[in-house]
């Protein structure tokens, strides 16, 4: 009677950690719109700031936005080369979100669980409001979550039960004298 007990709550907390895993895959494709849209209105910001490099590198320098950068860094005039400085950091900015966001649109996923742009990424996370999207895409990422988490805690379980039996065998065998 009370191993049917212990066998009826243990199935009823399989259930509930699957629908809590379920409830938190739904979210990961919202996140991942979300992070997206910011990756992209970061990078749009980051091409108005150039804008204005970009013309001056067109009219004086061929549109080569390196000269332009190397005439400011060469500069005597302590002003200018920290223009330059500024200048350097804005390129270098656009550069990481263009690459970061082609990396994104190949493969989102891949993105955001090896190389995110952790500011963003952070500031999505922060002003993230759940929701939740009942496309292909949401319920595939509910179902494989929610699995992935079952069988984890599944194996967790089984691996404590079979060390637990090993560790009681162990306290009840005598080892023979010699």
């Amino acid at each position: 009677m009370m191993f049917d007990f212990v066998r009826w709550c243990r199935n009823y907390l399989r259930l509930c950690v699957f629908f809590i895993a379920a409830l938190v895959g739904l979210q990961v494709p919202g996140f991942k719109n979300d992070y997206g849209h910011a990756l992209r209105s970061a990078y749009s910001e980051a091409q108005l700031n150039m804008a204005p490099f970009e013309r001056d590198a067109k009219k004086f320098f061929d549109g080569s936005v390196e000269k332009l950068l190397a005439h400011y860094q060469k500069s005597d005039d302590p002003v200018y080369a920290k223009g330059g400085e500024n200048l350097a950091l804005l390129l270098e900015r656009e550069n990481e979100l263009e690459a970061a966001l082609d990396d994104f649109d190949t493969h989102p996923y891949v993105h955001l669980l090896k190389s995110p742009i952790l500011s963003i990424s952070k500031q999505v996370w922060n002003n993230y409001t759940p929701q939740i999207q009942l496309d292909t895409e949401a319920l595939v990422s509910s179902v494989v979550f929610a699995l992935l988490v079952s069988w984890t805690i599944e194996a967790l379980f089984l691996l404590v039960v079979l060390l637990l039996q090993r560790a009681m065998t162990g306290l009840f065998i005598k080892k023979a004298p010699q």
